[in-house]
């Protein structure tokens, strides 16, 4: 029996998330609204049937975070409050004092803040996991409860007009097609004579009853039809309302976390349910569909020189308004598009999604296309998100919502130069490394070349063909690429001051830019060092080495005290401007990856470099003898060796002085025969 049930619980599983939107397009019938494929795709429909079922499930779940709300709980607690405190019973004071006690208001506060959300949350995903069918029969029965509900009020709070008999009419034309919708079961017909009887009810007992008879006629008729509509959901949804009161959707996610961890649970969600699409439909639904028909259109605050004219001849006051449809329609969308934390989340997916485009578009135009151009529209989303979460955009007036938003926005430009250093300096830094080889090769074949005039005519001619092949080289369009976001970036940091007044966000901008332009003269350095020693201009090439640990080295200390600097700005911000947890935890993870994680590493580098170099210098210097004895290359560089800057191991292998540095940093045995190299210790 147990298996039995086991069975019948997986058959009620699979059926109830039977939800990919691949799934909904196969199960539906072939001759499903064909007249609309003249104009649409069957399949493009499809998905738009898909996200408008789901759409309204987002803008419930949104309205748990909007102040109407908590107003509403605020307005329900206080209605409660007062109805019993006007009762004066004895049964009825501990709940007054309950009800009055600080401790319940810190109560009521952190549900509305945690526990309505988590769970509102829950409820969201299961929902947006049900398949196309069962959506439609959802809405089904919200339809059908809600007629029941209107004929209430029509027959019991209007008198007779022809209009209200049109509209019950209506309403039980609408009731009669919501119940075909569902699967007959033995309520059917009774709930279907109750529809067709009830506008006729509404004429009965306003003309046959008086009115306490027809009030307490109407309450019954009503209850009983309420009665009959749940008894037919009961029996209808039997499976599914016992599947859902065993919580086994949980346990089966509980299953699925535990067996293939978090991160694959969430792309499972992410890939049944596509919620990206869904928040970015959601955000674009919000500003359009709810000012046009649900909630008001926002003027208010900006209507200025407003004048009262009282007019002689028909005493109307009309009243002039300085405003424009172009404002009405931005501020609008400035408040509904910023009104929660939900909003602002499916606002920064939607960020996320036009910076993904972009950054695809201008990878692949300056070809440095990669896997990690994949992650920029994620990470600049959530960096969006953030920004605008830690400012308390939701909580500001509504005529200061724009200063967040545009100090957002100039963030995160600046980070995807960021992100496009990144990726563009190791291309450029191989390119370079590319020409210096190239030029060896050349070097090595013209030593086989006899010094005749024919000859070198043919290294001449080399020379110059390998010096256009530099000009017109594709690496050029890297280093362009870096001078132009230096240029951009100059030209902004120069804009900005002039634009705006002295501010702690404009010295952490300047700060963040300024750590991009040190990283790009950096880049551009150590590319035109390749390049000089390519063509041989470096007076003593074993001192290149030195050069780029130099430049890797300054780099390294102005970012450094470019992220001390903003740390000291964040933490004057925190004091001072705008307090925040959120705000308090990103400071403490930029003072820990940026400042001491860094400083660890720049230390231990100059540590080890410091002790190699220490550690050379205590091994002996070759003799010319020993060298021509020695009959060999140096086994790391793979260069002659030369008397003065070849040192000898104790294994009597030969290398050189800075060669054998660069290994040391590695490992301390011998690059030939892997022992250990034993260095005494001088008196």
């Amino acid at each position: 029996m147990d298996s039995d049930d086991d069975n019948e619980d997986i058959h009620v599983i699979d059926e109830f998330f039977s939800h990919s939107i691949g799934r909904d397009i196969e199960n539906e019938p072939k001759t499903y609204f064909k007249h609309f494929q003249r104009f649409i795709s069957r399949q493009t429909f499809i998905y738009i049937q898909y996200y408008l079922l789901r759409i309204p499930f987002l803008l419930v779940y949104d309205y748990l975070f909007t102040e109407q709300f908590s107003l509403l709980i605020q307005y329900f607690l206080q209605h409660s409050m007062k109805i019993i405190d006007q009762k004066n019973q004895l049964f009825f004071k501990p709940i007054s004092y309950v009800l009055h006690s600080y401790f319940f208001q810190i109560l009521i506060y952190l549900n509305l803040i945690f526990s309505i959300p988590i769970l509102g949350f829950i409820l969201l995903i299961v929902l947006l996991l049900c398949s196309n069918q069962r959506l439609v029969i959802f809405y089904s029965y919200i339809a059908t409860l809600l007629v029941i509900y209107f004929y209430y009020q029509i027959n019991r709070l209007t008198n007779f007009q022809i209009n209200m008999f049109i509209l019950q009419c209506l309403l039980s034309f609408i009731y009669i097609q919501m119940i075909n919708i569902r699967t007959h079961v033995y309520t059917y017909k009774i709930q279907k004579k109750l529809c067709q009887f009830a506008p006729w009810l509404f004429i009965i007992t306003h003309y046959l009853f008086s009115l306490k008879y027809s009030i307490y006629i109407i309450n019954i008729y009503y209850i009983l039809w309420t009665l009959i509509y749940l008894f037919e959901l009961y029996l209808s949804q039997q499976d599914i309302i016992t599947h859902l009161t065993r919580i086994s959707f949980l346990n089966e996610l509980m299953n699925f976390y535990e067996n293939f961890g978090i991160q694959t649970l969430i792309n499972y969600i992410q890939q049944q349910i596509d919620i990206i699409t869904l928040l970015k439909i959601f955000w674009l639904t919000k500003i359009i569909i709810l000012p046009l028909g649900i909630r008001t259109t926002h003027t208010n605050p900006f209507l200025t020189d407003t004048i009262i004219k009282n007019t002689t001849i028909d005493d109307n006051i009309t009243t002039n308004y300085n405003e424009t449809l172009t404002k009405t329609i931005y501020f609008t969308i400035l408040f509904y598009g910023t009104e929660t934390t939900f909003t602002l989340i499916s606002f920064a997916c939607l960020v996320s999604y036009a910076m993904k485009a972009i950054s695809h578009r201008l990878f692949r135009r300056l070809s440095l296309w990669s896997e990690d151009v994949e992650q920029i529209g994620t990470i600049i989303g959530i960096m969006f998100f953030l920004l605008l979460f830690q400012s308390n955009l939701t909580r500001l007036d509504l005529d200061r919502r724009h200063i967040p938003l545009l100090k957002a926005f100039s963030i995160i430009i600046i980070a995807l130069f960021h992100f496009l250093h990144t990726i563009l300096e190791p291309e450029l830094l191989k390119v370079a490394m590319q020409t210096m080889t190239i030029k060896m090769a050349f070097d090595q074949t013209d030593d086989y070349i006899e010094d005749d005039d024919e000859n070198n005519k043919i290294k001449s001619k080399l020379t110059l063909d390998f010096s256009r092949k530099i000009l017109r080289s594709f690496h050029h369009q890297h280093v362009y690429t870096c001078l132009s976001i230096l240029f951009f970036l100059i030209l902004y940091i120069i804009f900005l001051w002039k634009i705006t007044t002295f501010s702690t966000w404009l010295l952490a901008v300047t700060a963040f830019s300024l750590e991009l332009i040190v990283r790009l003269f950096a880049s551009l350095a150590q590319y035109t060092l390749y390049v000089i020693d390519a063509h041989n201009c470096i007076s003593n090439v074993d001192l290149f080495d030195e050069y780029i640990f130099r430049i890797k080295a300054i780099t390294s200390c102005c970012e450094f005290i470019l992220s001390i600097f903003l740390l000291c700005n964040g933490f004057y911000i925190l004091c001072f401007e705008a307090r925040g947890a959120l705000r308090a935890f990103m400071l403490a993870i930029h003072a820990h990856l940026n400042i001491i994680k860094n400083f660890r590493r720049g230390w231990q580098i100059l540590h080890n470099r410091k002790t190699a170099w220490n550690n050379v210098k205590q091994l002996p210097l070759a003799t010319d003898e020993q060298i021509r004895n020695y009959n060999d290359i140096c086994a790391i560089c793979h260069n002659i060796l030369t008397m003065g800057t070849t040192c000898i191991t104790p294994c009597l292998h030969l290398f050189h002085q800075k060669c054998l540095q660069k290994a040391f940093y590695a490992t301390q045995n011998c690059a030939l025969c892997l022992r250990p190299i034993i260095i005494e210790e001088k008196n």
